[in-house]
Protein backbone atom coordinates (compact mmCIF):
# COMPACT_ATOMS: atom_id res chain seq x y z
CA UNK A 1 0.00 0.00 0.00
CA UNK A 2 1.44 3.37 -1.00
CA UNK A 3 1.76 6.20 1.51
CA UNK A 4 -0.61 8.31 -0.59
CA UNK A 5 -3.27 5.61 -0.12
CA UNK A 6 -2.62 5.49 3.64
CA UNK A 7 -3.12 9.26 3.81
CA UNK A 8 -6.49 8.99 2.07
CA UNK A 9 -7.79 5.85 3.78
CA UNK A 10 -6.91 4.72 7.28
CA UNK A 11 -7.68 1.00 7.72
CA UNK A 12 -10.77 0.18 9.77
CA UNK A 13 -9.96 -0.17 13.46
CA UNK A 14 -6.75 1.88 13.20
CA UNK A 15 -6.19 5.18 14.99
CA UNK A 16 -4.08 8.04 13.73
CA UNK A 17 -1.29 9.80 15.58
CA UNK A 18 1.20 12.46 14.56
CA UNK A 19 4.58 13.59 15.78
CA UNK A 20 7.17 16.21 15.00
CA UNK A 21 10.92 15.93 14.60
CA UNK A 22 12.05 19.30 15.97
CA UNK A 23 15.49 20.32 14.69
CA UNK A 24 17.85 22.74 16.40
CA UNK A 25 20.74 22.89 13.96
CA UNK A 26 21.79 19.28 13.35
CA UNK A 27 20.22 17.99 16.57
CA UNK A 28 16.68 16.76 17.21
CA UNK A 29 14.53 16.96 20.32
CA UNK A 30 13.86 13.69 22.15
CA UNK A 31 11.62 13.63 25.21
CA UNK A 32 11.73 11.00 27.97
CA UNK A 33 8.36 9.60 29.07
CA UNK A 34 7.61 10.31 32.72
CA UNK A 35 7.09 7.61 35.34
CA UNK A 36 3.61 9.14 35.67
CA UNK A 37 2.79 7.65 32.27
CA UNK A 38 1.12 4.26 32.39
CA UNK A 39 3.33 2.66 29.79
CA UNK A 40 6.82 2.91 28.35
CA UNK A 41 8.13 5.32 30.99
CA UNK A 42 11.80 6.07 30.45
CA UNK A 43 11.48 5.71 26.68
CA UNK A 44 12.59 8.60 24.48
CA UNK A 45 10.13 9.78 21.87
CA UNK A 46 9.16 12.70 19.67
CA UNK A 47 6.52 15.19 20.75
CA UNK A 48 3.21 13.95 19.37
CA UNK A 49 -0.10 12.31 20.07
CA UNK A 50 -3.41 10.96 18.81
CA UNK A 51 -5.49 12.94 16.35
CA UNK A 52 -8.53 14.59 17.86
CA UNK A 53 -11.79 14.61 15.92
CA UNK A 54 -11.73 17.13 13.05
CA UNK A 55 -7.97 17.64 13.41
CA UNK A 56 -5.49 17.03 10.59
CA UNK A 57 -2.22 15.18 11.22
CA UNK A 58 -0.31 18.43 10.66
CA UNK A 59 -2.47 20.28 13.19
CA UNK A 60 -1.96 17.46 15.70
CA UNK A 61 1.82 17.62 15.32
CA UNK A 62 1.81 21.38 15.91
CA UNK A 63 -0.60 21.25 18.88
CA UNK A 64 1.12 18.30 20.58
CA UNK A 65 4.57 19.88 20.21
CA UNK A 66 3.30 22.99 21.94
CA UNK A 67 1.43 21.04 24.65
CA UNK A 68 4.23 18.58 25.42
CA UNK A 69 7.30 20.75 24.86
CA UNK A 70 6.04 24.32 25.08
CA UNK A 71 7.45 24.99 21.61
CA UNK A 72 5.47 26.61 18.80
CA UNK A 73 6.53 25.24 15.44
CA UNK A 74 5.83 25.73 11.77
CA UNK A 75 6.03 22.53 9.75
CA UNK A 76 8.91 22.35 7.26
CA UNK A 77 8.37 18.91 5.75
CA UNK A 78 5.80 16.10 5.69
CA UNK A 79 7.22 12.58 5.99
CA UNK A 80 5.80 9.28 4.73
CA UNK A 81 3.24 7.86 7.21
CA UNK A 82 4.06 4.63 9.05
CA UNK A 83 1.39 1.95 9.42
CA UNK A 84 1.88 -0.01 12.64
CA UNK A 85 -0.13 -3.23 12.45
CA UNK A 86 0.81 -4.32 15.98
CA UNK A 87 -0.51 -1.11 17.59
CA UNK A 88 -3.26 -0.61 14.95
CA UNK A 89 -2.06 2.91 14.33
CA UNK A 90 -1.10 5.10 11.38
CA UNK A 91 1.64 7.47 12.51
CA UNK A 92 2.23 10.72 10.59
CA UNK A 93 5.57 12.49 10.87
CA UNK A 94 6.64 16.05 10.23
CA UNK A 95 9.77 18.15 10.66
CA UNK A 96 10.21 21.66 12.03
CA UNK A 97 13.19 23.84 12.93
CA UNK A 98 13.74 26.12 15.91
CA UNK A 99 16.34 28.71 16.86
CA UNK A 100 19.40 27.99 18.99
CA UNK A 101 17.86 29.74 22.03
CA UNK A 102 14.74 27.51 22.18
CA UNK A 103 14.43 25.01 25.04
CA UNK A 104 11.40 22.86 25.88
CA UNK A 105 9.15 23.37 28.87
CA UNK A 106 8.05 19.86 29.83
CA UNK A 107 4.50 18.77 30.57
CA UNK A 108 3.65 16.01 33.07
CA UNK A 109 4.00 13.45 30.27
CA UNK A 110 7.78 13.85 30.18
CA UNK A 111 10.47 14.20 32.83
CA UNK A 112 13.51 14.85 30.66
CA UNK A 113 14.72 15.74 27.20
CA UNK A 114 17.85 15.89 25.11
CA UNK A 115 19.01 17.50 21.91
CA UNK A 116 20.87 14.80 20.00
CA UNK A 117 21.96 14.02 16.44
CA UNK A 118 19.91 11.43 14.59
CA UNK A 119 22.98 9.18 14.37
CA UNK A 120 23.48 9.30 18.14
CA UNK A 121 19.76 8.80 18.78
CA UNK A 122 19.72 5.65 16.66
CA UNK A 123 22.68 4.21 18.58
CA UNK A 124 21.87 5.35 22.13
CA UNK A 125 21.41 2.76 24.89
CA UNK A 126 18.18 4.24 26.27
CA UNK A 127 14.95 2.98 24.66
CA UNK A 128 13.77 4.95 21.62
CA UNK A 129 10.22 4.74 20.25
CA UNK A 130 9.90 2.70 17.08
CA UNK A 131 8.03 5.59 15.44
CA UNK A 132 11.05 7.85 16.00
CA UNK A 133 13.35 5.14 14.61
CA UNK A 134 11.15 4.78 11.52
CA UNK A 135 11.02 8.53 10.85
CA UNK A 136 14.76 8.96 11.49
CA UNK A 137 15.38 6.15 9.01
CA UNK A 138 13.38 8.04 6.39
CA UNK A 139 15.45 11.17 6.93
CA UNK A 140 18.72 9.22 6.78
CA UNK A 141 17.56 7.57 3.55
CA UNK A 142 16.80 10.92 1.91
CA UNK A 143 20.25 12.44 2.48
Amino acid sequence: MSWQTILKRVPEGYREAAGCIVFKGDKVLLMRRSVKETSMHGMYELPGGKLEEDETPKETAIVETEEEAGIRVSIDKTLVPHKDDKMKKVYHGFTASVGEDVEPVLSEEHDGYKWITIEDALSMKEPLSHHAKFLFGQLKGSE
